[in-house]
This record gives C-alpha cells, structure tokens and sequence, in this order.
C-alpha cells in the first residue's frame, strides 16, 4: 500500500527538481543562462576602459561587422576591434547558432555604445 504512494511523491519530486532546467535560455536575475558570458555589457566595457583597452568588439571574423559603429568607421579604424568571445560548440544547431548570432550582436552593440559614449566624452573634454 505504501509503493504507489512512494512512486508518486517520487515522481513529483522529479519533477519539481528538474522543471528549472527545462527553460534554460531564460534569464535567472537578469543573466542569460544560455550565454552568461553576454550577462553584462556596459560593465565589461568598463572594465575594458579601466585597462585602457579601447578596441571595439566586432561579430565577424574579418572585422567588418562592428555594432552600433555602423556610422563611426574611422574610429573603428583608430582602435581597432576583437573577435567577440564565444565558447567552442561541436555540434551547434542551426537554431543554437542562430541564438548565438543575435545574443552576440546585442551584446556588442551595447558594449561599442558604451566604449563610443566614453571616447566622445574624453575627446569632448580635451
């Protein structure tokens, strides 16, 4: 009599422990569970500034496509770029690389608009 009972809160259980992780591309607190690497922008871009590392990031491998620089390409050409980070996916799908693709743009975007804000200040400054 016990048994059925067991395997039912077991099953429950099972299911509440594991319903978390069934939506793993939602944001937890403001953090991209998916792509946390991509969690903070500005504050990457700070941290960047702080280094005096003013290179903008671009989402190409050839350096072309910069966000939010789209007008500014002599800047692009002052400080040069770096490849946005990315972890190494084998056997990424069409859909995950696609995720990926629009993540990294957002996330460039936001981090060229923060380093652009900070350089038009100081050479508004000078």
């Amino acid at each position: 009599m016990l048994l059925p009972a067991m395997n039912r809160l077991l099953s429950l259980l099972l299911v509440f422990a594991f319903a978390p992780l069934a939506g793993a591309q939602d944001s937890f607190s403001g953090v991209d569970l998916l792509y946390p690497e991509f969690a903070h922008p500005r504050e990457d871009a700070f941290a960047a500034i702080e280094t005096r590392d003013y290179r903008f990031i671009n989402v190409d491998r050839h350096g072309k496509d910069v966000p939010g620089l789209e007008r500014s390409p002599r800047l692009v050409e002052i400080y040069g770029t770096q490849f946005v980070r990315q972890r190494f996916r084998l056997f990424a799908t069409p859909s995950q690389k696609f995720s990926f693709s629009l993540r990294a743009r957002a996330y460039a975007g936001e981090y060229n608009q923060t380093l652009l804000n900070y350089l038009l200040q100081q050479s508004s400054k000078k």
